[in-house]
């Protein structure tokens, strides 16, 4: 593609772009023509730049066919036909769903609920990966559709090429079952891991139907029980300095509301991403509330045991020690490692834990 202009608008940043290449090749007969007919120019939405909205206006130019005699538009690679969005920020909304659902990442990337769902149905039709003869680590993860109704579909990935495989209608163990065993024997048999959420249906189908394959706890659904549970006790000491009646203290009580507010993505972001303002945030959360403190430390040191651990041994010995210190404040957490302590283990970087098993502790 070639890029004519680029300027700022109220909009965002628009960048005016159309193909280098002079002829376009006939849908209908297959054959090139250099013969334009006329210019199409539109809108499409890109992935921001510097946290400003990027559209793109294209000239998705048109040609008449010698042989045909009749117009046809060029074909882009980057944009599909009758669409407002390029594929890559499709690609990018489908991964932000794995952490939200359709109505917030809608408002953040400032599209329709409807342009979601095109673009769950677009990326589905379009899956490239069908050649299921090399794959040995598969991926199944989910998208919720709408928050807080349980509402969800199913994502199976290829971890090796990172190409999507599938996306299911439904998260059901029973869809689920129907796609896989619709592979065939050979595929199944030759898988050897599986990465799969903390949802024991998918731990049992993926034990009766690849008896072989490892099972791997994915470390973000592990990290988003750990969050969960902080963002819990934050809520929890925000109603109680608010119920707090004493007159006396009321300029306290003040002080520490101020502390909590916006504080969440303080506590809960990587500690090495945090903003300036925010580090400030979390200094102050940590003078004021010992329990929050004591929490964000703990997520920090857990999370850290994925990026430092280098053999089993010594990540199990990290994990054991984590739940020592931190069954007092992370109740629901530590009991959902405890119950998944080998699949957790598994997901450790460049280990192999094939003597690992859920008795370990």
């Amino acid at each position: 593609m070639h890029k004519t202009n680029r300027r700022t608008e109220n909009i965002g940043i628009v960048c005016q772009i159309e193909s280098k290449n002079q002829k376009a090749i006939c849908p209908r007969c297959g054959l090139e023509s250099d013969k334009l007919h006329q210019n199409h120019r539109h809108l499409v939405k890109d992935l921001p730049l510097s946290g400003q909205p990027v559209y793109l206006q294209v000239n998705r130019r048109q040609f008449k066919c010698d042989n045909c005699r009749k117009p046809f538009s060029e074909e882009l690679d980057f944009v599909a036909k009758k669409r407002t969005y390029t594929k890559r920020l499709a690609e990018n909304i489908l991964e932000q769903l794995k952490e939200g659902d359709i109505l917030n990442v809608s408002r953040r990337n400032d599209v329709t609920e409807e342009e979601i769902q095109r673009m769950i149905e677009d990326i589905a039709e379009e899956i490239t990966e069908t050649d299921l003869s090399k794959l040995k680590r598969l991926g199944i993860d989910e998208i919720a559709l709408v928050k807080g109704q349980k509402n969800y579909c199913a994502v199976l990935v290829n971890l090796d090429t990172g190409k999507l495989i599938a996306i299911l209608e439904k998260r059901t163990q029973e869809e689920l079952r129907e796609t896989l065993t619709g592979w065939g024997k050979e595929v199944l048999e030759q898988i050897e891991e599986v990465s799969i959420d903390l949802w024991l249906p998918y731990k049992n189908l993926v034990k009766e139907l690849m008896p072989s394959a490892e099972v791997v706890a994915d470390r973000f659904h592990v990290m988003k029980q750990i969050n969960q549970e902080l963002d819990e006790q934050r809520k929890a000491e925000k109603r109680a300095v608010e119920a707090q009646r004493n007159k006396k203290q009321k300029a306290e009580k003040e002080a520490k509301l101020e502390v909590l507010k916006r504080s969440k993505y303080s506590l809960l972001k990587n500690e090495e991403d945090l903003t300036e303002t925010q580090k400030i945030k979390l200094e102050a959360i940590k003078e004021n509330f010992p329990n929050l403190k004591k929490m964000q430390e703990l997520k920090e040191e857990f999370r850290k045991i994925y990026e430092t651990s280098e053999n089993p041994t010594e990540g199990m010995l990290s994990i054991s020690e984590w739940l020592a210190k931190s069954s007092s404040v992370f109740t629901k957490s530590c009991q959902t490692i405890r119950n998944w302590f080998g699949e957790i283990i598994r997901a450790l970087p460049n280990l192999s834990c094939k003597t690992i098993n859920n008795s370990c502790l």
